[in-house]
């Protein structure tokens, strides 16, 4: 399953579990330039100081601002034709400042009905007239996305818990449902301990998700 997963896909997944195992946010984003190469990549460390980024430990340390920070002005000309991939949907701090740096290319694995902010690419005519192109990627990004939001979410026991789990179901049951189902289990726990990869974290949570869509269908006959 993994193997199916586009590499710059694979680093931005690889970012995201790296920040869950971190404590913080589970995000993680690449920036690819017109060769095709990834050359910035950025995780979300608002929650201590985990990365050498001057932004950690700040509101500010969100995956996709550490990695457009790195990109200075005179050094990328051809910066409207890069492409940022992130994990999960961009806020509105990083969608601005995804846009002013001249990004026009912006892809990302899973919806966030919390803070995410795509629809901001025709909010005002300054912004749509920067033609910005958005992309949410396959479905399966998005449940092991979810999945690791929502075992962050449980995890940190934020006071509107209730309503962010909410915000996660609505946007991808199945993604939220596995990500419950194995932090009760405290498959998380373990896979940290063990020092999983993230490409046995994603297969097994997909493995989880294909069993789980079985099980309901079958449920459904009769």
């Amino acid at each position: 399953m993994w193997t199916r997963v586009g590499a710059y896909w694979q680093e931005a997944m690889r970012l995201a579990w790296d920040s869950f195992l971190a404590g913080t946010v589970p995000v993680g984003c690449v920036i690819v330039d017109v060769q095709g190469e990834i050359i910035s990549r950025g995780r979300n460390a608002i929650f201590g100081s985990i990365t050498s980024s001057p932004l950690d430990g700040t509101n500010l340390a969100h995956a996709e601002m550490n990695a457009l920070y790195q990109l200075k002005r005179d050094d990328h000309p051809q910066i409207r034709q890069y492409t940022l991939y992130t994990s999960l949907e961009p806020c509105p701090m990083c969608f601005g400042a995804a846009v002013m740096m001249g990004i026009r290319q912006i892809r990302y694995g899973a919806r966030d009905a919390i803070a995410g902010s795509a629809a901001l690419r025709s909010a005002t005519p300054y912004l749509r007239s920067k033609k910005v192109r958005v992309e949410l990627a396959d479905p399966s990004l998005e449940v092991f996305q979810l999945a690791l939001v929502t075992a962050f979410e449980l995890q940190r026991k934020h006071r509107r818990q209730a309503e962010f789990l909410a915000l996660l179901r609505g946007d991808c049951p199945l993604g939220a449902a596995i990500g419950t189902e194995l932090f009760g289990q405290g498959y998380f726990d373990r896979a940290r301990q063990a020092n999983y990869t993230v490409q046995q974290v994603y297969d097994q949570i997909m493995d989880a998700a294909k069993k789980r869509s079985m099980n309901e269908n079958l449920g459904g006959i009769g």
